[in-house]
């Protein structure tokens, strides 16, 4: 009796823990509430959203709003990840009202669809509509890299849908709006190469892979990779000069 009820607690378990795992999901950056007049927006979709992501103005058109001004967005680049991941660069077509709130829009999506392109409002303790409040001015300073970018840790923490997996770089950097690193995975047996922009939040590590259910990039047991970076802002500054590439060892650990 007590073998069946361990069996039973076991299979409980892991159906929560696979339960944390959802189906579908749309995040946009910026992540502050304020944002330039030139300020791109980046739209990332997850698991079943990605579709929408690649078919953006073809299926689904995507714009902001703001009391009747209505700006298109144009997709500028997509970049797909290794898990589960895709993201969508995105330059309004016109420049924003200086004082004005933005509402970021997606049209033909179902009511279901419509409920994820929502923020969480932390101070209110619920889903919001996404928006951005423009600031006056324009910034056209690009990003500066202050330091060699170098590996710091490696980590694998085995969850019940699968395992998160980070090689930690530091980066130094410098810039007036939020910072995103372009990033370059190279499997050297492979050859296959992977890009995407990751968020930089300001502090001096980027974890670059994957977590339980999804991320940019991922990584094989038993491989060597190389890795390089390069800057811009959600500006769409950049600093077009690459790093050197960083090679490493796997950080995948299996069970």
């Amino acid at each position: 009796m007590k073998i069946v009820l361990i069996i039973l607690l076991s299979f409980i378990t892991t159906g929560q823990l696979f339960a944390e795992c959802a189906i579908d999901g749309l995040w946009a950056l910026p992540q502050k509430g304020t944002i330039k007049q030139n300020s791109l927006i980046v739209l990332t979709g997850y698991f079943r959203s990605q579709k929408i992501v690649t078919s953006l103005n073809e299926n689904y058109p995507i714009y902001l709003e703001s009391e009747g001004h209505r700006v298109k967005l144009n997709v500028k680049n997509r970049y797909k990840g290794l898990f589960e991941l895709t993201q969508a660069i995105l330059e309004p077509e016109e420049e924003l009202i200086a004082g004005r709130t933005y509402q970021l829009k997606i049209d033909k999506l179902d009511e279901f669809e419509t409920s994820r392109l929502r923020r969480w409002n932390s101070e209110l303790g619920k889903y919001e509509p996404i928006t951005w409040k423009v600031d006056g001015g324009i910034d056209t300073e690009s990003p500066e890299l202050l330091n060699v970018p170098e590996l710091v840790d490696k980590r694998t923490i085995h969850y019940g849908c699968g395992p998160a997996i980070y090689a930690d770089f530091k980066i130094q950097t410098k810039d007036e709006s939020e910072l995103l690193v372009k990033t370059e995975l190279v499997d050297l047996k492979s050859g296959e190469s992977t890009t995407y922009f990751l968020n930089f939040e300001g502090t001096d590590t980027l974890s670059v892979g994957r977590g339980m259910c999804s991320g940019a990039f991922s990584y094989k047991e038993n491989r060597r990779y190389k890795v390089r970076f390069s800057l811009m802002d959600i500006c769409g500054n950049e600093n077009e000069k690459w790093t050197a590439w960083i090679q490493f060892d796997s950080p995948y650990e299996g069970l």
